[in-house]
């Protein structure tokens, strides 16, 4: 049966700008459907905002109001200038873009549907991100709360903020409103911040965040909230908060409103994909936030690819996001990539594992740069397998993808404690860190010390 698309893009997110420009770049014909999402842009502001604001409380010389106007002004600008002919370089590429909204109205063939046109396509992805999901909390309802995104866009900056909510969104903006002299509360049912990133990281975190005055209350049950003469009380179970602003930035929920999926998918929940990214229709594929979970733009970028692969050839392409590393836009800041050390014990046993740690506070350029406050640490199996890395510190992303490129192409780790580097470099931590455990190989006692020390008596006594 004839069709107008190889590949239709539902969704004006970045992993649908992705996924759109690389369809077009293998030769298919696609469509992108904006669906009223603003695209990357939205996400380069709002990054763009928190890392203007990146400034320790020693150099404040300004006030709160001057920096919060020119950190908005710089990311505006900036987003603005880096993407903002991104519509048209799709199209320069092949690419129809429709700015209009999209519901999927035939299976057979795949038909979608927008207020001035109805496109057939061979296959279709779903790339439509996630809304804001309230927090559920009693109250919430009748107070005015804003998004972390609706707040990087607001003129004033707040004196006082109660953000209700542990995910990296809410972590990095309550640490950037608090070295702006902002009074910040943090509030969340879980036991623990980052709970799904690994242990050491998330104390590193938190610790952080309590050592830079942000008020942490972890496992807060039966949270209240309401209105108290023009302020808002959060009602703690053992105290009660009075704040400016209310933030909601608990994980979101995917995007799938307006869609019309029900009738070949069951919308009521997150979309299940398999491994291939493909749905429980074989011609609809998903990528980015629409899956739940956080909303990470490497993981999104790599979810459209493979799956653009997949939707116009054939299903050979697995997604592995134990070799994705991903970044957290915290301070210092946080990079990942693997299994963390709880996932590892899982899998393999205490004397299969090597758990290595390195602090900054001995890396020259760290010293240099005053910002020592990091670590890296690797894990890696006896047989040479690099299993994780987490790093925390200035430059963190850089260096994690390093290590991620070397996971990649199964490099052991013996190879990287003898790769050359620059001496002084904050990468040099990787080097050091491996070194530790190729000391460890070469104790008094091991084979191969034994045997070195064996070869050198027998030349000595040629």
């Amino acid at each position: 049966m004839a069709v107008d698309y190889d590949l239709v893009v539902l969704g004006g997110t970045q992993a649908g700008y992705e996924a759109a420009s690389h369809a077009a770049h293998l030769g298919a014909r696609v469509a992108l459907v904006l669906h009223e999402l603003a695209g990357p842009q939205s996400t380069l502001k709002t990054l763009g905002t928190l890392w203007a604001t990146r400034f320790p409380h020693s150099v404040v010389a300004k006030s709160r109001q001057e920096y919060w106007q020119e950190a908005l002004q710089r990311a505006a600008l900036l987003a603005e200038s880096l993407r903002s002919e991104a519509p048209q370089q799709l199209m320069v590429g092949g690419v129809d873009v429709i700015a209009e909204r999209g519901q999927l109205v035939g299976k057979r063939p795949l038909k979608v549907a927008t207020p001035s046109r109805q496109l057939t396509t061979r296959a279709l992805l779903l790339a439509t991100g996630s809304l804001p999901r309230l927090s559920g909390l009693p109250g919430l309802d009748s107070v005015p709360y804003k998004t972390p995104e609706t707040l990087l866009e607001q003129e004033i900056c707040p004196q006082s903020v109660a953000i209700l909510g542990g995910n990296p969104m809410a972590l990095a903006l309550g640490q950037t409103l608090c070295r702006l002299g902002v009074a910040v509360t943090l509030v969340t049912p879980a036991a623990t911040l980052l709970s799904q990133e690994d242990p050491d990281v998330s104390r590193w975190i938190t610790a952080q965040l309590l050592a830079e005055g942000v008020r942490v209350h972890l496992e807060a049950d039966g949270v209240r909230v309401a209105t108290d003469d023009h302020k808002i009380a959060i009602q703690l179970p053992d105290v009660t908060v009075t704040v400016e602003t209310l933030v909601s930035a608990v994980n979101p929920r995917p995007n799938l409103v307006g869609l019309n999926l029900e009738n070949v998918l069951d919308s009521d929940r997150s979309l299940t994909v398999n491994s291939y990214l493909q749905t429980s229709h074989p011609r609809i594929y998903a990528c980015g936030a629409v899956l739940g979970g956080y909303e990470m733009a490497a993981i999104a970028r790599q979810e459209a690819l493979i799956a653009v692969d997949n939707a116009l050839f054939w299903n050979r392409r697995r997604i592995d996001y134990g070799a994705i590393p991903y970044d957290l836009p915290t301070q210092p800041e946080m990079a990942r990539v693997g299994l963390t050390e709880p996932q590892a014990r899982q899998r393999y046993s205490d004397a299969d594992l090597l758990i290595g740690r390195q602090s900054l506070y001995d890396n020259p350029k760290a010293q240099w740069l005053e910002s020592t406050v990091g670590f890296c640490k690797l894990i890696a199996h006896r047989n040479g397998q690099i299993l994780g890395a987490h790093g925390v510190g200035p430059e963190a992303a850089e260096w994690v993808q390093t290590l991620a490129l070397l996971m990649s192409q199964k490099t052991p780790w013996q190879a990287i404690a003898h790769y050359p580097t620059l001496p002084y470099s904050l990468s040099e931590i990787l080097r050091q860190t491996t070194q530790q455990w190729e000391r460890d190989r070469w104790q008094p006692g091991q084979w191969r010390r034994d045997w070195s020390e064996n070869w050198f008596n027998w030349r000595r006594s040629r």
